[in-house]
C-alpha cells in the first residue's frame, strides 16, 4: 500500500491533531514534539490533506510503496533516460563485429576462410550472430574447403572473432603392396572373416591366440608354396572384458549449452527484475556488471550475461540400465575404441557403501583383431625346402 510520512510544523500542534481528526484522515503519529509533529498516512488521506489550505508547514519525508518508485522515476527521469540510452547503445556496441583475427600462418589459406566468411555474414563491422548459426556456418565452410581443412573454429572474444583451424595435409603416399599375413593382435573366439585377399586360414567360432595367422599372404600350390601376396581384410573375434567401476551414490552436474544472451535487470534488495529478458532460461550462470547503483537505496541497474546451463542429476543406486551402464560402455570405448559391439554383459559384483558404489561388470565385445605381419624378407625357395626335408 502507498503510504506518506509527513512533517508538520507550525504553533499549536494540537489544533492540527483535531484538525485531521474532525476531517476523518487517518493516521498514526510517529513523533510529536513543541516544534513538529512526524505522522504516517495512506495515500488517501493524504489527497484529502493536500486540498486544505493551512498555515501550518507540510513537509513529505518519505514515500512508501510504489509511489517511491514512481517519484524517483519522476525526478530522474532525465537521468534514467540518458542511462537506458547509454546502454542500448553499449548493448549495440557489443554486438558489433570490430575484427576477424584467422590463427594461420599460410596467407593463401587465410584468405580463403576470410572470403568464405564474409560470405557467410561474419566480417568487420557486421552484427555477431548466434551459437547455432555459429555452428552452421563453421559446417558450411567445412564442407565447402574439405580438401584443405581438416577442422576449424569460431571462438567469440568480446568484440573479436577468433578463427582457429587445422590444415588437411594431403597423404600423396601410394598405396602399398608389400606382401603381409594378417594375424591377430589379441587372444579370443571368431566371429566374422571379411576377406578381399589372401587365404583364410582360420574359420568362424574357432579359438585363436595373439599372433596367430588368420589371413595368409602365400598362395599354395597342394602343399607347395608359389607366391606372395598382399592379404587385405578384416577379422573380428569375441573378447571379454571387466571392467570395474567407482561411482557416488548421487551425482549433480551443471554443464553449458553454448547459448548465452545480455539482459538488462533492476536489482532491488536481493531481488533481480528482469525488463528486457522474454525467454528464460530454465537454469543459467549469470555475470553482472552494474552500469547505475544508487548510493543511498538498495536498488541498482545492471546488465546482466546468462549462459545457459544444464543441470544433470543421478541417483546411481537405481536404474542400472540407464545410469551404470552407459558409463561402462564409455570406459571400455575409450580403452579400445568405438569400433567394438557389445554382445551381452552381466554384473558380476555390485557393493554399496556410505557414500559409494563399486560394481564389476563382465563384457563379451565383437570387435576388430586385424593386425599385420610383414613377408618382404620371407623366402619361399626356402621355406618350400625345409618343408620336403621334415617330411
Amino acid at each position: 500500500m502507498n503510504r506518506y510520512i509527513l512533517k508538520i510544523t507550525g504553533k499549536r500542534l494540537d489544533t492540527f491533531i483535531l484538525l485531521l481528526i474532525r476531517l476523518k484522515i487517518n493516521f498514526t503519529k510517529i513523533k510529536e514534539t513543541k516544534d513538529y509533529l512526524i505522522i504516517e498516512l495512506l495515500e488517501e488521506d493524504y489527497n484529502k490533506l493536500a486540498k486544505i489550505k493551512t498555515t501550518y508547514k507540510i513537509e513529505i519525508l518519505k514515500r512508501k510503496g510504489l509511489i517511491y518508485f514512481t517519484h524517483v522515476l519522476k525526478v530522474r527521469k532525465l537521468f534514467l533516460f540518458i542511462s537506458l540510452l547509454g546502454f542500448l547503445f553499449l548493448i549495440f556496441l557489443t554486438n558489433i563485429i570490430f575484427s576477424v583475427n584467422i590463427i594461420e600462418t599460410d596467407e593463401e589459406l587465410r584468405n580463403t576462410i576470410m572470403e568464405d566468411l564474409k560470405e557467410l555474414g561474419i566480417k568487420k563491422y557486421n552484427f555477431k550472430v548466434d551459437y547455432k548459426k555459429k555452428e552452421e556456418i563453421e559446417k558450411k565452410i567445412l564442407e565447402k574447403e574439405k580438401d584443405i581443412l581438416e577442422w576449424l573454429e569460431i571462438e567469440e572474444k568480446g568484440v573479436t572473432y577468433e578463427v582457429k583451424l587445422i590444415k588437411r595435409i594431403k597423404d600423396d603416399t601410394k598405396k602399398e603392396t608389400e606382401p603381409r599375413n594378417i594375424i591377430a593382435n589379441k587372444s579370443g573366439m571368431i566371429t566374422r572373416i571379411e576377406a578381399e585377399s589372401g587365404e583364410i586360414v582360420t574359420k568362424k567360432n574357432a579359438y585363436v591366440n595373439k599372433g596367430d595367422v588368420l589371413i595368409s599372404g602365400l598362395i599354395k600350390n597342394k602343399e607347395e608354396i608359389v607366391s606372395k601376396t598382399r592379404a587385405i581384410g578384416k577379422v573380428y573375434a569375441e573378447i571379454w572384458y571387466k571392467v570395474s567401476l567407482s561411482l557416488p551414490r548421487t551425482y549433480h552436474e551443471e554443464k553449458k549449452t553454448g547459448n548465452n544472451k545480455k539482459v538488462l535487470e533492476i536489482s532491488f534488495l536481493n531481488n533481480d527484475i528482469s525488463i528486457s529478458d522474454f525467454n528464460k532460461y530454465k537454469n543459467s550462470k549469470d555475470t553482472k556488471t552494474v552500469l547505475y547503483k544508487n548510493p543511498l537505496l538498495p536498488i541498482s541497474i545492471n546488465l546482466t550475461k546468462k549462459e545457459e546451463v544444464e543441470t544433470i542429476d543421478i541417483d546411481f543406486t537405481e536404474n542400472y540400465e540407464k545410469n551404470i551402464k552407459p558409463l561402462a560402455i564409455e570406459k571400455l570405448k575409450v580403452k579400445l575404441g568405438n569400433d567394438i559391439t557389445i554382445i551381452s554383459e552381466k554384473v558380476l559384483k555390485k557393493e554399496e557403501k556410505a557414500d559409494r558404489i563399486d560394481i564389476d561388470i563382465f563384457f563379451k565385445v565383437e570387435e576388430d583383431i586385424t593386425a599385420y605381419q610383414s613377408l618382404k624378407d620371407f623366402n619361399i625357395e626356402e621355406e618350400n625346402k625345409n618343408n620336403i626335408e621334415s617330411e
